[in-house]
């Protein structure tokens, strides 16, 4: 009969059960009526808790685990994996995990490991995998080691999503600087997709005439089909030709197993002028978001092969009128050693949308800040968007404050249908007293980092632009300290359909910390897209983030010099 611990502890869960009906007699643990008080609790921990926790015990390191740890296991390695020894159920990886394992055992000494790659074989094939874990010691009832608590999360969303948009970054900036001939862009591409985990190969073909030519391709073809048997290889890659044929004839985009075919078009024609061609790695799952992603790659490569040999009639009428409006209604997004802004719409055929920034050079060391958000996305909010913009830009030359800027934003919203309950915060860094003035009108918190913590700046608070009280806008200083990081943002960053505004301002911080200690304002901006928003934008985003200079920098930035900072105070 089992002890009532036992029972009680295993009724409640799915892994629970399971383990209840373990023969333990027949594993090195024995029966659970003899168990230490140290293997005891440590099983009652595992299944009272909704955390992936995994402990193992015994001279075999035998496993138990809860029903979080389970899908670590993958589709094929649970059920067995309870009560099997460890380094049989992850013996792929043993020589990974193996002497941590052994470390906390022979010195009862806890381990960290954050974003560790392993690559995992537990859903019938070899799967690349990030773990941010910890191991730490389990002492029996005279205090010698036994066992091992493994509390983990696994982080390989976030390190894939990262590292995907940060190949679209790279290759939207290398490919737009270009002025190349389409076949030299083609090789641009092609290398630099060479670089990526995600993909395993590349081609770019060109239809010339009658015939279709490769203009670029990886050294091994896209598809390399590794996993097939050899005699299907020729199949196959027929198979891939003639897909590749079709798209050429339709413009219509396909997928052959892990291979993308995506049409190249020309301008003001049905046909497309060539396709490239991507295949994904294949020690990832090849899902809906691996193929999202070789389409917004493919995408990328078109839209400027589109802008060397023109659009069609209807793309280029809109990407023409987005970039007019860019030009017309946002600052050219600056990549300095202090400023950093980053901008990012929602409606994908167009490069602006309803948020803004803006960083205004006042002279004497001084910057003007708008950050700012219209009702709606497209043109229209986008028309809303650069008047409001605008008009905040001239009232910070004419060097009103933060609140007063916002009180005159009033004025002119009231004036300007579709502007009402537009979110804004103003403010101005003073780099020669070294503090920052701000004012917000429903906009959501500005953020510091200093020393590795989150600090928000909560005062001057105020309501949606023409929603203003009779009291008026009001205004909060606060010293900046050297080697500070400010980020601005818009809603855009933080809200998630369904979900708490904390939670979201809880990631920025956690994300802007973790980034601020080791990376550049640049790198800050990007981590902050890459993990907040991802390749596809919910809403549109836009983000300034400022690296307040040590005492001794200086230089030059739109024309004005850096001061020296001294600076003191608290928050």
């Amino acid at each position: 009969m089992r002890p009532d611990w036992f029972a009680r502890a295993t009724a409640t869960t799915s892994t629970g059960a399971l383990a209840g009906q373990v023969d333990w007699s027949a594993t090195p643990l024995g029966r659970p009526s003899t168990w230490p008080h140290g293997l005891r609790a440590a099983f009652v921990l595992c299944f009272s808790t909704r955390f992936p926790v995994m402990f193992t015990w015994g001279p075999e390191l035998t496993m138990i685990y809860n029903d979080g740890y389970r899908e670590m296991l993958g589709s094929e390695k649970h059920p067995a994996a309870m009560g099997a020894p460890a380094r049989q159920v992850w013996d792929e990886i043993w020589d990974d995990i193996g002497p941590l394992f052994a470390r906390v055992l022979e010195s009862g000494q806890p381990t960290w490991t954050v974003d560790e790659k392993l690559f995992m074989e537990r859903s019938g094939y070899v799967e690349e995998t990030y773990f941010t874990f910890s191991y730490s010691p389990l002492e029996d009832d005279d205090g010698v080691v036994r066992g091992v608590l493994d509390i983990a999360t696994e982080t390989t969303d976030r390190v894939v999503d990262r590292r995907r948009m940060m190949l679209l970054s790279r290759l939207s900036l290398g490919l737009q600087d270009r002025t190349h001939r389409v076949d030299e862009l083609a090789r641009a591409f092609v290398d630099e997709v060479a670089t990526s985990d995600d993909i395993v190969g590349a081609e770019v073909w060109a239809r010339r005439g009658n015939e279709v030519v490769v203009l670029a391709a990886t050294p091994e073809r896209p598809t390399a089909y590794r996993a097939q048997p050899p005699g299907a290889v020729p199949e196959l890659a027929s198979r891939l030709h003639a897909t590749a044929l079709e798209v050429l004839g339709d413009g219509v985009a396909r997928t052959l197993g892990a291979t993308l075919v995506a049409p190249l078009h020309g301008p003001g024609t049905a046909a497309p002028l060539g396709v490239v061609l991507l295949e994904a790695v294949q020690t990832r799952p090849v899902d809906a978001a691996a193929l999202d992603f070789l389409r917004l790659v493919a995408v990328t490569l078109a839209a400027v092969v589109r802008e060397r040999v023109g659009h069609e009639r209807e793309v280029r009428e809109a990407r023409v009128a987005s970039e007019a409006l860019q030009l017309a209604m946002l600052p050219p997004q600056l990549t300095t050693s202090r400023w950093t802004t980053r901008y990012r719409p929602a409606d994908e055929r167009y490069a602006v949308g309803g948020d803004w920034y803006d960083v205004v050079p006042l002279g004497g060391g001084r910057w003007g800040l708008l950050v700012g958000d219209c009702v709606g996305h497209g043109l229209h909010s986008a028309a809303l968007m650069g008047q409001l913009r605008s008009a905040g830009r001239a009232l910070l030359l004419d060097d009103q404050g933060p609140a007063a800027t916002l009180a005159a934003l009033d004025r002119f919203a009231a004036e300007l249908p579709g502007a009402e309950y537009a979110t804004v915060l103003c403010g101005v860094v003073d780099e020669t007293s070294g503090t920052l003035t701000w004012s917000t009108a429903g906009h959501p918190p500005g953020l510091v980092v200093r020393d590795g913590a989150a600090h928000w700046l909560t005062g001057g608070r105020g309501a949606p632009l023409t929603l203003a009280t009779t009291e008026g806008r009001t205004e909060t200083s606060t010293p900046l300290e050297a080697s500070d990081v400010l980020v601005l943002y818009t809603d855009g960053l933080v809200e998630r359909r369904g979900e708490n505004l904390r939670d979201g301002l809880a990631r920025l911080a956690d994300v802007a910390t973790r980034t601020v200690r080791e990376h550049t304002a640049t790198e800050v901006a990007d981590a902050l897209l890459a993990e907040l928003v991802g390749y596809a934008a919910r809403d549109d985003v836009a983000v300034v983030v400022y690296a307040v200079p040590d005492r001794a920098a200086s230089g030059t930035v739109d024309g004005a010099s850096d001061a020296e900072i001294t600076v003191g105070g608290r928050w």
